[in-house]
């Protein structure tokens, strides 16, 4: 089995407002992966693939085919196979599982990974609105309402103090 390490890193603000700055979630990509192929001290040349994890950019920000910006962080990148992989909060996670895999399976030797997420779009009750896609929707919005995904976890943090006592 071949060995996975994680060569580097970047991040950019998390309060930043890119809507205010005029920015899209493109530039937040292109940002993240500069700063991660910077800290890994590589040349981009050596990265065989890339994955951008993201959770519901179309309804967000109407773009899709994220991975498509990959090319865009340095063109040495172009001609590379990306995607976007989605699962929610752990968009970003399933993304670094892909890598791994792709490591392991002996498909590529060094792949580069983006999380990127661009919510600040619109009102928090829409927001909140995009955000219950997660769940089951059309099930749980009758019985959670307006801001669905905090009364789920609300609802959940309630469970486990009942059956912990925490």
């Amino acid at each position: 089995m071949n060995e996975v390490y994680i060569l580097g890193g970047g991040r950019t603000d998390f309060k930043r407002n890119l809507k205010k700055e005029g920015k899209t979630i493109r530039h937040i990509i292109i940002e993240a992966g500069k700063k991660a192929i910077d800290d890994a001290k590589i040349d981009p040349a050596e990265i065989q693939a890339g994955a951008v994890g993201n959770f519901n950019a179309g309804q967000f920000t109407k773009q899709l085919q994220l991975g498509a910006f990959i090319p865009e962080i340095d063109p040495k990148l172009r001609g590379i196979p990306t995607m976007h992989t989605e699962a929610a909060c752990a968009s970003g996670a399933l993304s670094v599982l892909l890598g791994a895999e792709w490591i392991i399976g002996g498909f590529y030797d060094v792949v580069l990974v983006v999380g990127a997420e661009q919510q600040k779009t619109m009102s928090a009750l829409d927001g909140s609105d995009v955000l219950g896609a997660a769940a089951d929707y059309h099930n749980e919005k009758p019985e959670y309402g307006d801001f669905m995904f905090p009364k789920l976890f609300g609802r959940i943090a309630q469970i486990y103090i009942e059956k912990y006592g925490a």
